[in-house]
């Protein structure tokens, strides 16, 4: 089932103008997912900020590409005629979003090219459609549709879209770190990013709903290197006295985990952990649909009896992503392998600090293995603004309008974005960061044949525009 009901009103000239230029959006879309943009590898990374702008040229709003040490960032902004006085008092929205995309990965695992957007049951498959490329562009395509019903309200709107968030997001804390003067008036940092919740139907189908979401779980990123012989040894003449790196590593990544299997037994790893009971409380509330969820995924069981929104959003985790060492061919082959390596991430909830927690990470596997070679990858810090802010009111409310529905609120998204850094900005360090994500919760980011369903998109330029005229009223 899909995420794609769209709500409009023939009498509301915004959602005529949206309705009249969808072709041209979708145009325009397509375009931009079909420009590679991975910033892990810089594969068409020269070409995509130029079209970004362009894009939001295209728009009406005034672009300024930024360049940094990495990719450049691309910054546009609409200030209505009537408030071009820069000192006018009036409400201020920061969108942010990304252009940079993760790698497609193995070719023959999607069903069109990764880079051809094609448009199957309602939705435009392409490496990006969600993650990020479709939910920035409904920033910049409800300023257009506001300008042409000419019903643009006193708001000033700032779009800034980042070109390293799949790599590490170092353009953004570069720019970020400048204190720029365009962010200074900034009230609402609003994000799209991330798919829907989901929650079971009536016939046990997930489907997404519209969401808000208080902030983010963070992500800190480890290397672990294991060596012990000079090489690769005959496991049957070396294999006993001397240490296999395979045997080692799979011994220090146990040594990480509590007895219960599910915890992380790491001295200090969870001493900054600080989730308020507002935030618990938005976590009893949410739906539980965690039957529907290990049927999809066909589970046998999940790795602990505790709640399942408790267990995500309240308490960090430890992830093996990967493991390397011995032999990895046909058949077999008696080595006792010298050397292994693994990545890990840890996803993070307020208040841990990534530095603070590698920290402790490589305390722990140096105190076990003193020639363990443990290497910080990279790292967002978690992110939470108050449940209880004025701002969610008129984000709530243009989501209620736009798909028919009242909103699930989460205190964190599961995933990491590095909003955590616009807090570093002196004149945002208070400011309200609400994360919205606008893609279908079966979106596919990070794996062949990522989706965005069509409906959701167009959703997702209404909920922009209406967001934008609610800040007017508020």
């Amino acid at each position: 089932m899909t995420d794609d009901s769209t709500t409009a009103r023939d009498d509301d000239p915004v959602d005529r103008a949206v309705t009249a230029r969808l072709d041209t959006y979708r145009e325009r879309l397509f375009e931009l997912l079909a420009q590679p943009s991975v910033s892990a590898t810089g594969e068409g990374m020269e070409a995509a900020a130029p079209l970004v702008g362009s894009v939001l040229d295209e728009c009406g709003m005034v672009v300024e590409q930024v360049e940094t040490g990495r990719y450049p960032l691309v910054y546009a902004e609409y200030v209505p005629d009537a408030v071009a006085d820069a000192s006018a008092t009036v409400p201020t929205v920061l969108f942010y979003g990304h252009y940079d995309v993760q790698p497609p990965g193995d070719p023959s695992a999607w069903t069109t090219p990764a880079f051809e957007p094609a448009v199957r049951d309602g939705a435009v498959y392409a490496r990006g459609a969600g993650d990020n490329t479709g939910q920035f562009a409904a920033h910049a395509f409800a300023v257009d549709a506001l300008c042409a019903a000419d019903a643009f309200p006193d708001v000033r709107v700032k779009l800034l879209v980042e070109g390293g968030e799949e790599s590490g997001s170092e353009g953004l804390r570069e720019y970020l770190g400048a204190d720029p003067d365009e962010l200074a008036d900034v009230d609402l940092v609003m994000v799209a990013d991330g798919p829907r919740h989901a929650v079971a139907d009536r016939d046990g189908t997930p489907t997404g709903v519209p969401t808000l979401l208080y902030g983010n779980r963070g992500v800190l990123s480890v290397q672990l290197n294991v060596r012990t012989a000079n090489a690769d040894l005959h496991s049957g003449n070396f294999g006993g006295p001397v240490p296999a790196a395979t045997n080692r590593l799979v011994e220090l990544l146990a040594s990480m985990r509590a007895d219960d299997g599910d915890g992380i037994a790491i001295d200090g790893f969870d001493d900054d952990v600080a989730i308020t009971e507002a935030a618990r409380a938005l976590v009893e509330a949410i739906p539980d649909d965690s039957a529907a969820i290990r049927e999809a995924l066909d589970l046998d069981g999940f790795a602990t009896d505790d709640p399942y929104y408790e267990r995500l959003l309240t308490r960090p985790s430890m992830t093996v992503n990967g493991l390397e060492g011995g032999y990895q061919g046909e058949g077999g082959k008696t080595v006792l392998p010298a050397r292994a390596s693994a990545k890990l991430d840890f996803r993070l909830v307020p208040d841990q600090e990534p530095r603070a927690v590698f920290e402790a990470v490589r305390d722990h596997l140096e105190a076990r293995e003193p020639g363990a070679d443990v290497r910080y990858r990279s790292s967002f810090p978690p992110m939470q603004t108050p449940v209880d802010t004025p701002a969610a009111a008129p984000v709530r409310a243009s989501l209620q309008a736009v798909w028919g529905e009242e909103p699930v609120e989460l205190p964190l998204l599961g995933g990491s974005l590095p909003a955590a850094y616009f807090r570093t900005v002196p004149a945002l360090a208070d400011v309200p960061v609400l994360v919205v994500p606008y893609a279908n919760h079966d979106q596919r980011n990070h794996s062949p044949n990522e989706h965005l369903d069509l409906g959701c998109f167009e959703n997702g330029i209404r909920t922009s525009a209406r967001l934008i005229e609610s800040l007017a009223e508020q």
